[in-house]
């Protein structure tokens, strides 16, 4: 191998001094084509073995990192997801045991409310019976009283009457006011 690199070389030296020695442009001269060809393959060659041999595996590697740190954020966010819907599920099921319960809290409280409410409304009913009943008693009591008084009272507003229009006094009986009314 050390051999042939070194005829190539000791080759591509010579054509070299040789192309330089010859005037016009040497990439069209036909004797300097074969300098060309091999450094054309030398550069080729040292270009795939840095491609090959440096670059690419380098590129692999970051390519693979890439993707384990992908692979790795999408494990996260697959346990993060889960562990959400996780947590929404309990909290779902946490908000309707306590709007049951609120619901069986509100119901209990209505009807606690309505039994004290029905028991005000009965009282306040036996009350407002009892009031009337003391209402229509004065009032049989302040009936009776002014039937008794009537006559007086009328008696009295008659003289006061017959004062006024006649300038008279005259004292009226009760007797003879009930005497009228016997008549008739």
């Amino acid at each position: 191998m050390n051999k042939f690199v070194f005829f190539s070389l000791f080759f591509i030296v010579e054509n070299t001094l040789l192309a330089e020695e010859k005037s016009g442009m040497p990439q069209l001269n036909p004797e300097s084509f074969t300098s060309q060809i091999f450094w054309l393959i030398i550069l080729f060659a040292l270009l795939f073995y840095f491609n090959h041999y440096l670059f690419l595996p380098k590129l692999k590697d970051i390519r693979k990192q890439r993707d384990e740190k992908i692979e790795g954020y999408l494990s996260q966010a697959q346990e993060i997801n889960t562990s959400v819907t996780t947590i929404v599920e309990k909290m779902r099921k946490e908000f309707e045991d306590a709007k049951s319960e609120q619901n069986l809290i509100l119901k209990e409280t209505f009807d606690v409310n309505k039994e004290i409410l029905d028991k005000k409304i009965l009282e306040i009913n036996e009350e407002f019976e009892q009031k009337k009943d003391k209402l229509n008693s004065e009032i049989q009591n302040n009936k009776r009283k002014i039937t008794l008084d009537l006559p007086d009272i009328c008696v009295k507003l008659s003289d006061n009457l017959y004062e006024k229009i006649m300038g008279k006094k005259s004292k009226g009986s009760i007797k003879d006011f009930n005497k009228l009314f016997e008549d008739k």
